[in-house]
């Protein structure tokens, strides 16, 4: 029993001669537990988002931004249309205002005249 003993500990002892490592899993095994990890959480994700229909949901909103985007360029262009019509409109009215003013000056030098010529019949 003593030389089965010692045998034991010359082998599988704290004195043996090298040094065991125990590796634990192999690197395929944790391969295996990683994609089967992925691929559950890929399928819960799948499941919660009801199947891809918030895919739908975000290509929708970047349709109605590219939509809005268009609006805007046409609102810009209106308000700048908008612009150059009161532009117009105020150098229109500049200009009435002077003609009324040149037509109120030569009015008054007509009743001038016919008042030193008197009136034509």
């Amino acid at each position: 029993m003593r030389k089965v003993k010692r045998i034991f500990k010359k082998y599988f002892g704290v004195t043996r001669r090298s040094m065991r490592v125990k590796t634990g899993y192999v690197w395929h095994t944790y391969l295996m537990v990683t994609c089967l990890s992925f691929l559950t959480g890929a399928g819960v994700t799948y499941w919660e988002l009801n199947g891809g229909s918030v895919i739908g949901f975000v290509l929708k909103i970047q349709a109605l931004e590219g939509e809005n985007q268009s609006i805007e360029g046409q609102l810009l262009q209106q308000k700048i249309e908008l612009q150059l019509k009161s532009i117009s409109g105020e150098k229109v009215s500049e200009d009435i205002t002077k003609l009324q003013a040149e037509n109120n000056k030569l009015k008054e030098d007509v009743l001038f005249y016919e008042k030193i010529v008197g009136k034509k019949r």
